[in-house]
């Protein structure tokens, strides 16, 4: 731990660097979603791409495509209210401080007529959306009247969200609010808010982030993890910011918390009981009666910050007892690796007549017209299974199908379609086994 005087200094350092370090991001090359893949869409408010506006490109995915469609949104100010309710979506801007979506919708409770179109009560709304990533961008709703005005949230079912090299900004509660109880990857974001400005239901990984509270709230932070005991928030090496007094979270819902190598600012409150259980306010009972699961899962490793005794290290209490433990594979409890690079592996060939089914070990998508290649130096044209498991190749007749051998992209792509921080590309030539 640091004394205070030096903490303070170390805080207006540091966040100096992090404020730097966000206004260059937007000047580097694009982050890397798109890897080598180009995109399948473009939207330039120019009218030099495929569309003008985002929520035409997106309304122009089929509703249950299981294909991954990566949009790429070139520079400008994007003046929408987006409802993005389709899966298998990656929404790439070109800088993350010059492509911006921007809508002003206020709480609405304030403002009733807010949702008046149907699309959400964020400026980007998640709606049923699963396996979506988000990447260089910047994410802003502007309204000012009070209480929630989301900037992005999610409804109804979803998982496997990858929302990261953005600037998610709000100037209220529940700023970045993802709510399907599902598994959120969040990294190098920058959000701003008050009360519960960040505040996931389900698991979430959020990694190298700067999260910025505008104002003197004693709950800045929430986590519900209601429906399995392993459900938990891990912030790992994020930085808090605040100008004014702040209190670091709050526990009325079942949660478990893990800031790890986090930098705390000298405004953070002393009182370290917002994460005590208590009840909730809007539903007063007893505590004993609210919790499923244990109520003291809040861990600290390697805190930087104010000498307060409940930020010491306590992760040897944890699940996970060491802080090389907690990456994002492990928070997901292995059920989802968005920063694994292993590409989608082929687990299966079958040779029936004039066809060749080549099956993966996940969904993938088909970029391009790959082929499959005997043993001969024959070709087998890719004919369907994009959004599957398992693709059809076709050769000109049975008579000249030899033994599969490899693939073939052909300058296209075969892509895992399951959300991850890179695509995850079968390589070129990946042998059949046959």
């Amino acid at each position: 731990m640091f004394s205070r005087s030096l903490v303070t200094q170390l805080f207006l350092f540091t966040g100096l660097v992090a404020t730097l370090a966000r206004l260059t991001a937007g000047a580097e090359p694009v982050g890397p979603a798109l890897g080598g893949l180009a995109p399948d869409l473009v939207v330039a408010a120019d009218g030099s791409g495929d569309f003008t506006s985002v929520q035409a490109a997106i309304d122009s995915i089929p509703r249950h495509s299981q294909q991954r469609v990566v949009i790429f949104l070139r520079n400008g100010t994007y003046r929408e209210h987006v409802r993005l309710d389709r899966s298998f979506v990656t929404l790439l801007g070109e800088d993350r401080l010059k492509t911006r979506i921007v809508w002003e919708i206020n709480d609405r409770r304030y403002d009733p007529a807010a949702n008046a179109d149907g699309r959400g009560i964020a400026t980007f709304n998640l709606v049923n959306a699963s396996d979506v990533v988000v990447d260089t961008l910047t994410i802003e709703n502007l309204a000012a009247r009070g209480g929630k005005p989301f900037a992005v949230f999610s409804a109804g079912t979803g998982t496997r969200v990858v929302i990261q090299n953005a600037e998610i900004l709000g100037l209220g509660g529940d700023t970045l609010s993802l709510w399907t109880r599902g598994l959120y990857y969040h990294r190098n974001l920058h959000v701003t808010g008050t009360y519960h400005f960040v505040g996931p239901r389900g698991t979430c990984y959020m990694a190298d982030s700067v999260l910025e509270c505008l104002g003197s709230v004693s709950n800045a932070l929430f986590n519900e993890g209601t429906v399995d005991e392993r459900q938990k928030f891990v912030l790992d090496r994020c930085t808090l910011e605040s100008k004014v007094p702040f209190g670091l979270g709050s526990n009325f819902r079942d949660a478990a918390w893990y800031f790890i190598d986090c930098r705390f600012p000298p405004t953070l409150r002393a009182d370290g009981s917002v994460f005590i259980a208590q009840s909730d306010v809007k539903n007063p009972q007893p505590v004993s009666k609210m919790f499923k699961w244990a109520t003291d899962r809040v861990y600290f490793s390697g805190s930087r910050g104010p000498e307060y005794p409940w930020l010491r290290d306590n992760l040897e209490k944890s699940e996970a007892k060491h802080a090389g433990e907690v990456t994002a594979a492990w928070t997901f409890s292995g059920e989802w690796d968005p920063e694994s690079a292993a590409p989608p592996r082929v687990v299966k060939v079958v040779r029936v007549d004039a066809f060749v089914t080549v099956t993966f070990s996940e969904l993938v998508t088909v970029k391009g017209r790959p082929v499959v290649v005997d043993a001969d130096g024959g070709q087998l044209a890719y004919q369907e299974g994009s959004g599957t498991a398992s693709l059809v190749f076709k050769a000109a007749s049975a008579s000249t199908v030899g033994v599969p051998q490899r693939i073939d992209l052909k300058g296209g792509a075969i892509v895992a379609s399951q959300a991850s921080v890179r695509p995850r590309l079968v390589p070129d030539g990946v042998a059949l086994g046959q």
